[in-house]
């Protein structure tokens, strides 16, 4: 009996933990379709690539996890916002959706990697 109530409750964490990363992947793909005024190819292989990259972050942030990666060069970020500027400040947008939702704060890693993704799904989009 205990081990069912154990599992039970494990499956509302999941299912709870499921639903607010659902909704907090609609809102950012709400943001980005609003600042590059497009819809996304929910079809493409770079949308896929970009939501499984939002489910890991989001997970690990929900879980409050470490950021498995190494550190990068703090430069490339500053490149990314110099090279792509759109990007950059949609990302940005997603960082304050996250902190007034979450309360969490994304790292320089997440956030470069964010600019990114970001780039790749809708460059492809905009042609």
């Amino acid at each position: 009996m205990t081990y069912h109530l154990v599992n039970a409750a494990s499956d509302d964490v999941q299912v709870q933990e499921t639903m607010q990363i659902t909704n907090l992947i609609s809102g950012i793909i709400s943001i980005i379709q609003f600042q590059y005024k497009l819809t996304l190819d929910t079809n493409s292989f770079n949308y896929s690539r970009f939501i499984t990259h939002l489910r890991i972050l989001l997970v690990r942030l929900l879980r409050n996890q470490p950021n498995p990666n190494q550190k990068l060069d703090p430069s490339l970020l500053s490149f990314m916002k110099i090279k792509y500027n759109k990007a950059y400040d949609t990302a940005e947008r997603i960082v304050t959706y996250l902190h007034s939702k979450m309360g969490w704060t994304l790292d320089s890693d997440d956030k470069f990697y964010l600019v990114l993704h970001i780039f790749r799904v809708t460059s492809r989009q905009e042609k």
